[in-house]
């Protein structure tokens, strides 16, 4: 990441750019998936609670780095000051971790389940169905919201783009309460009511022309769909046999395939009809994921 990231911030035109933001996206992805994978096995029965905290951080950070950005920016510093203090945050991280090395090495036991070829259980495929539709409803809604807002609350295109951290802020929220939610809570059973706060803040988006409205239907979506990946990385975890390892790989495959398209039809829905219409995409990949856990339902001790 830190070579990807010196890589896209140093001379070298277009093709360093795309080649450094090709870089940092492969190798944050690998830092996702192995830290999923390590939360889930270290912290066991705590795993789903510990796995959505440490994505209500992710969020955090998520609203405070544009923030650096924006002020290296608006400085003599430059917006590169804001990349490069994540360089300087990676290393801080690396250094400190290798303090407590011996905690991240995997027992034999553990490598012996993870390398063994096969297959997975049913349920753990019904998982990563109810996963991508999360992160289909997700990604639709980060990337397409703006255009909601300029479409039906007559925004102008910087007030729409900056007003869509509503959603942002609403995950944050969301990964907040539903971490200390699920140190008690099943898994399905939060899954199912995110869902149901996720329909209904869009509801309350989708049927309006307020433009305050509207943001407040996107924070309610946020809060929504919050738990969504998480708590969906740790079911599929729970459904692969104690295969932690290729559930959090499968599952990310998953959520960027999901992530990857679902946009993309957005957009062609808008452009067959409008940005109006298309947004039911959101709904439906929510009440797809709903019936999978129904259809799926979690066994939990």
């Amino acid at each position: 990441m830190c070579l990807g990231l010196a890589v896209y911030t140093g001379p070298g035109g277009l093709g360093a750019s795309l080649t450094g933001i090709a870089i940092v996206s492969f190798s944050s992805c690998a830092i996702v998936v192995t830290s999923n994978a390590f939360l889930l096995d270290y912290q066991k029965g705590a795993g789903p609670a510990a796995l959505t905290q440490a994505n209500a951080l992710a969020a955090l950070i998520g609203l405070l780095a544009p923030l650096s950005v924006g002020i290296g920016a608006a400085t003599i510093l430059g917006w590169r000051f804001g990349l490069w203090m994540l360089i300087g945050a990676l290393i801080i991280s690396e250094v400190l971790r290798r303090r407590y090395s011996d905690t991240y090495r995997v027992p034999t036991l553990v490598h012996d389940l993870e390398v063994h070829h096969g297959p997975l259980p049913r349920a753990f495929y019904w998982s990563i169905g109810s996963l991508a539709c999360f992160c289909a409803a997700e990604f639709a809604l980060f990337l397409w919201s703006a255009d909601l807002l300029r479409d039906r609350g007559d925004l102008g295109p910087a007030a729409a783009a900056t007003s869509v951290a509503a959603i942002t802020v609403g995950v944050l929220v969301g990964r907040a309460v539903g971490s200390r939610i699920a140190e008690s809570v099943p898994i399905d059973r939060i899954l199912k009511g995110s869902i149901l706060i996720g329909l209904m803040g869009f509801l309350l988006a989708w049927a309006t022309i307020s433009p305050v409205v509207i943001i407040l239907g996107l924070f309610f979506s946020g809060v929504g769909i919050a738990v969504g990946w998480p708590l969906g990385v740790a079911r599929a975890s729970r459904t692969s046999g104690g295969r932690t390892d290729i559930a959090a790989g499968r599952a990310a495959a998953a959520g960027a395939v999901a992530g990857g398209i679902s946009p993309f039809v957005l957009g062609a829905l808008a452009d067959q009809f409008n940005v109006h219409l298309a947004f039911l995409i959101v709904p439906v990949v929510l009440v797809v994921a709903f019936v999978i856990l129904k259809i799926s339902p979690l066994r939990e001790p």
